[in-house]
């Protein structure tokens, strides 16, 4: 495959440090967006709008501004640093002297490598190595629940950035057990079918859901307790009514058949039905006074 750059779509150059080409091998893709949006801006942006502009959390963007310090692209001052010096060091600065020492001199560590690589069928990458390490070292979780967690991720095509927050999650949830790893395990594999669910079911297959969506997307089936059928008839009422996707205009759908006790496609029958039939009723009733209500009022119809 070959390609060249569109040079009427680059109206705008962003110039970056050529030491990064260094790191490029070992650098995560959230630590590179950072930087890009860093060197792009004309102002400085803070970690929380930066975190905002690419949908990061903020300890991946703080994370990022820790790797690209220890590599010498960036300065943090101490009146930005202080709420960076009280927190743990970042999995990308883990140096591949720790890693060799590690798998070297921890049995357990070694176990984890070995036991991670064969889930993937392959070799870890340094990044892969240096996240489980990360995780072993910091928040202090078995490594069976470090497996499950990658086992996990493996099968839904996450990233090492997946595995870290999901075991950081599990940490400061005090989920150390394998009973309990396997219960948030399963909640967790239930989330991400209900989401895959929708994807398929309202065609979105070119970008990741926003957070806002995941959390609409939950309250339907968590909160309101509907199944995907319901949710596909309200995706296919907002397409036939604004003629385009909208979570939030499915949201008013969702949220009013709740309200009306609608729980199945035949509710939704009945109940139109009956105010159809209270229409019809009220339209009738109207006709057939007519007459009445005239007279009442004084007034004739002359024959």
């Amino acid at each position: 495959m070959e390609y060249e750059i569109n040079p009427k779509k680059i109206c705008k150059l962003t110039v970056l440090p050529s030491e990064i080409k260094k790191y490029i091998n070992e650098v995560s893709g959230e630590s590179l967006k950072v930087l890009l949006m860093i060197f792009s801006e004309e102002n400085n942006l803070s970690p929380y709008e930066i975190a905002t502009k690419l949908d990061l959390n903020i300890s991946q963007v703080e994370d990022a501004f820790r790797f690209w310090k220890s590599k010498e692209i960036i300065n943090i001052s101490e009146k930005n640093n202080s709420s960076l010096s009280a927190k743990k060091p970042s999995a990308s600065q883990i140096s591949s002297e720790e890693l060799k020492e590690a798998k070297k001199e921890d049995k357990y560590v070694n176990m984890l490598f070995k036991q991670s690589e064969q889930l993937y069928s392959r070799p870890l990458k340094p990044m892969e190595r240096r996240t489980l390490l990360y995780i072993y070292e910091f928040y202090n979780l078995p490594i069976d629940v470090i497996l499950m967690v990658v086992d996990f991720c493996i099968r839904y095509n996450k990233p090492p950035r997946q595995i870290l927050s999901i075991c950081e999650k599990m940490s400061d949830n005090n989920i150390t057990t394998h009973e309990q790893a396997e219960k948030e395990i399963q909640l967790l594999t239930e989330k991400y079918n209900i989401e895959s669910q929708v994807r398929h079911c309202f065609g979105i297959y070119d970008r990741k859901l926003s957070m806002n969506e995941k959390n609409l997307i939950n309250k339907w089936f968590v909160d309101y307790n509907f199944k995907i059928n319901m949710i596909r008839l309200a995706f296919n009422r907002c397409i036939d009514s604004i003629g385009k996707l909208s979570f939030q205009y499915i949201n008013k759908i969702l949220l009013n058949w709740k309200k009306e006790n609608i729980k199945t496609p035949e509710d939704i029958e009945k109940f139109e039905n009956g105010k159809n039939k209270v229409s019809k009723s009220v339209s009738k009733n109207t006709s057939y006074n007519l007459d009445e209500l005239l007279t009442k009022s004084g007034l004739f119809i002359p024959e």
